[in-house]
C-alpha cells in the first residue's frame, strides 16, 4: 500500500448521504482523512494532487450479489480472478453469489472459495458467500433447475456453513417451501442474514419470514409472486416494511424504468441496494455459452436460457449506476447511495460504502456515470 496521501480535489463529491460541489477528499493509509469544500481543505504537503475537473467522485461500489464476469465463474477457485477484475467496474467490494447445484457439488465448491477467503486475493474485497439455491420455489426457479431443489432445514444451514468455513453471510431461500420457516433462527444464529427470493410466498407467509428475521428480497420483482389486490404477496410484504432491504437489478432489461422509480419512492434509497447478479459471461460477445452445465445466450444486451428465462445480467454494478441515472432518471444522490451505503448498512458495515474521516478508503473517480477514471481500494490505487 502507498504512504502518499492523495487529494482528490474540485470534484463533485457524492458522501453519498450529501452531495458537495467543488468538493475534496483526502486519503492516507487506507483512511479517509479529510472531506469538504476544495477552499476548506488543505492537503498535506507531500499529497498526490487529483484535479477532478467537477467529475464525480464516489465510494466504491458494493454489489451483493453477482455470480461472475469476462468468463471466470466465481463459484470456486476462479473466485481469485473475480476479485481482481472488479475494481475496473468501480466495484470496491463484493458478495460471491453460488448457483442450483447437487448439493455435493455445492460443498465441494464453497470448499475451494473459502480456500480463497484465506488469503485474500488483491482486489476487491470479499464480503462473504452468497447462498443462492437450491432451498427456492419451484414455482418461481427462474433458470435454475428445479430437480435439485429442497426446502431448507437447520441441518442444511450447518452443512454448508461448515464447508465454507463459516463464510457465508447471506442465504437467499423461500421461506413458504416446507418447514424453511423453522430455519431461519439457524441462519440468524450462524450470523447469517435471510434473504428472500425465488418465492412464491404470500403476504401472511412473507410477513411471517420478516417477523422471524427475514431483512433483504432477492432481486425484488423478479422471480417472485406478483402483486394481486386480494393476494398482495411477499411483493407488497417488503415495500410496506420498512426495515427490508429490495435488491435491485437495473441493467435495463430486468426492470422497467418506470418500475425502478416507483420503487424508490416508495422504499427510498435506504431500502434498495443495487445489485449486478452478474453472470461470468457478462463483458464477453454475444454468442452460446455453457454455465455450470445451464445452456444460455447473450444476445441484444441479455443473458437467458434457450426457453426465453432470464440467466442473471451482463451488466456490472457501473453500468446499473448510470441506468438508475440516466435512463430511471433516479437522483444520483440516490442512486449512489443504493450502490455503496445501502448494501454496506445490510451487512452491517460501519466503515464502508461512504465517505467521511476515519471510513475505508475505497474510492471511485468517475470519468461520467458508468466509466470510472481511477479506483482505489484500502488507499491503494487499482485502477
Amino acid at each position: 500500500m502507498t504512504s502518499r496521501p492523495v487529494a482528490i480535489l474540485h470534484a463533485a463529491i457524492y458522501t453519498p448521504t450529501r452531495r458537495i460541489e467543488d468538493g475534496a477528499v483526502v486519503f492516507a493509509g487506507g483512511r479517509i482523512l479529510a472531506l469538504g469544500p476544495t477552499r476548506e481543505i488543505r492537503p498535506p504537503r507531500p499529497a498526490e494532487r487529483i484535479d477532478a475537473q467537477g467529475r464525480p467522485v464516489t465510494p466504491g461500489l458494493i454489489d451483493l450479489h453477482i455470480h461472475g464476469l469476462e468468463g471466470c465463474d466465481l463459484f470456486g477457485p476462479e473466485l481469485t480472478e473475480v476479485a481482481r477484475r472488479l475494481p475496473r467496474y468501480g466495484v470496491t467490494a463484493f458478495v460471491p453469489t453460488t448457483l442450483t447445484m447437487p448439493e455435493e457439488e455445492i460443498l465441494k465448491r464453497l470448499r475451494a472459495m473459502a480456500q480463497v477467503m484465506e488469503t485474500p486475493p488483491r482486489g476487491a474485497r470479499i464480503l462473504g458467500i452468497h447462498i443462492e439455491g437450491p432451498h427456492l420455489s419451484p414455482k418461481r426457479p427462474g433458470m435454475a433447475n428445479s430437480a435439485w431443489f429442497r426446502p431448507l432445514t437447520p441441518e442444511a444451514v450447518a452443512r454448508y456453513q461448515e464447508a465454507a468455513a463459516g463464510c457465508i453471510r447471506l442465504w437467499t431461500f423461500a421461506p413458504e417451501e416446507g418447514e424453511a420457516m423453522q430455519a431461519i433462527p439457524a441462519l440468524i444464529a450462524q450470523g447469517i442474514i435471510p434473504v428472500i427470493g425465488h418465492s412464491d410466498a404470500t403476504y401472511d407467509q412473507a410477513m411471517e419470514a420478516i417477523r422471524r428475521g427475514a431483512r433483504q428480497i432477492t432481486h425484488f420483482f423478479n422471480a417472485m409472486r406478483p402483486f394481486h389486490h386480494r393476494e398482495p404477496g411477499l411483493f407488497t410484504a417488503a415495500l410496506l416494511e420498512r426495515e427490508v432491504i429490495t435488491q435491485l437489478i437495473a441493467d435495463g432489461q430486468h426492470v422497467h424504468p418506470a418500475a425502478i422509480r416507483l420503487l424508490f419512492q416508495i422504499k427510498g434509497s435506504a431500502g434498495v441496494a443495487l445489485i449486478s447478479d452478474a453472470a461470468p459471461m457478462a463483458g464477453l460477445p454475444p454468442g452460446r455459452y455453457t454455465w455450470l452445465g445451464y445452456e444460455v445466450i447473450v444476445a441484444d444486451g441479455r443473458c437467458q436460457t434457450p426457453e426465453g428465462a432470464l440467466a442473471g445480467s451482463i451488466a456490472l454494478m457501473n453500468e446499473g449506476l448510470r441506468v438508475l441515472i440516466e435512463e430511471a432518471g433516479i437522483d444520483p444522490l440516490d442512486a449512489v447511495r443504493s450502490a455503496t451505503l445501502t448494501p454496506a448498512r445490510a451487512l452491517g458495515l460501519r466503515r464502508m460504502g461512504q465517505l467521511r474521516p476515519g471510513a475505508f478508503a475505497d474510492v471511485v473517480l468517475w470519468a461520467r456515470w458508468g466509466t470510472p477514471e481511477a479506483v482505489w481500494i484500502h488507499g491503494e490505487r487499482i485502477v
